[in-house]
């Protein structure tokens, strides 16, 4: 009897384990995975029988390319973005249940959500990309900076053209930069914005180590604190980008109702971000506004370093690069 029963036990494991193997290695059904399958019984690749949208030996999917561009596109991001609608949902989360992605990643719950370092990269693209698309109004500040900044290097050229009846020498590296600024400003400014992108990517790692510091009592590790801070960043390169958008249709119709608009897109990010903080952390309004703004303090300077030494960057490569002499402090 005894023998009996664990045969019986032993067949249904096997039966199971065989089921949850096919299912597994034939990508399950259309209806279980999202995808939809061209219907053929044999993968074209390698001449497999299908039971699904996808070849269990090979794993291509099962798409008719003929019948429409539709599956093309479909099939192209997928492979290169998994772009399978994890991305659209992901983003619906980063916006209307701040913190929420973090706290799912962290339980394990990933399947139905982009990676946070794909949804980093891909919102980073989108963001930079559009500042080379977007018009770019200066503002009233922008505007009197631009004066202050004419009136400076109008002071300088006088105070140098006074120099000239009692010269003194300037540093070679004076002398070069000053050069590269006022002969090379376009070029400068060309090979700055190509390298912020990888500079914001490698201070998201001092951001991750503020959490820390702030959170220390919270029990999360330094993982946990990266991924939500590539969610955090992720959301300012969106937000940021949705709010240029905005600002550019209405400035369209009216300049100071685009600059009220942009403050409140502003405050409403920022509360944004102040709910992401306590869904994924937990602690009281007051505490956590605290740790917000002491974070935002941090990474501010660190990003601020960061700039400095990236402008220097990309002086030192355009001048590595290009023409400009290094002699001529006289």
């Amino acid at each position: 009897m005894g023998l009996g029963l664990v045969r019986i036990q032993a067949s249904v494991r096997h039966s199971t384990r065989a089921k949850l193997e096919k299912c597994k290695g034939a990508g399950s059904n259309d209806r279980m995975t999202g995808h939809s399958s061209a219907g053929r019984s044999h993968c074209q690749n390698c001449g497999e029988p299908l039971s699904g949208p996808f070849c269990s030996n090979c794993g291509q999917h099962d798409i008719d390319y003929h019948r429409s561009l539709g599956p093309i596109i479909e099939d192209s991001l997928e492979g290169l973005l998994h772009f399978d609608g994890k991305f659209f949902r992901s983003v619906r989360w980063l916006f209307t249940r701040p913190g929420f992605l973090t706290k799912e990643f962290i339980a394990g719950k990933r399947v139905a959500y982009i990676h946070p370092l794909r949804l980093y990269i891909f919102a980073s693209f989108l963001y930079f990309a559009s500042q080379l698309l977007l018009p770019h109004n200066a503002t009233q500040a922008e505007i009197a900076q631009a004066r202050a900044d004419t009136a400076e290097d109008q002071k300088q050229k006088t105070e140098a053209a006074d120099a000239t009846k009692a010269p003194a020498k300037a540093s070679m590296f004076t002398t070069v930069m000053e050069r590269i600024k006022n002969e090379h400003h376009e070029e400068l400014t060309k090979e700055f914005d190509h390298l912020v992108p990888t500079t914001v990517f490698f201070c998201l790692p001092f951001l991750a180590a503020a959490l820390l510091l702030a959170y220390a009592k919270s029990g999360r590790v330094y993982v946990e604190h990266l991924i939500f801070a590539l969610h955090v960043q992720a959301f300012y390169f969106l937000a940021k980008l949705a709010s240029d958008i905005v600002q550019a249709l209405i400035r369209l119709v009216s300049v100071p109702l685009a600059d009220l608009a942009q403050v409140l897109l502003f405050l409403f990010g920022a509360w944004l971000v102040y709910r992401a903080f306590r869904t994924v952390y937990g602690e009281g309004r007051w505490r956590t506004i605290f740790k917000v703004a002491a974070v935002g303090l941090a990474y501010g300077f660190v990003l601020v370093v960061a700039m400095a030494l990236t402008a220097i960057t990309a002086s030192l490569l355009l001048l590595t690069g290009s023409s400009v002499p290094v002699t001529g402090a006289h």
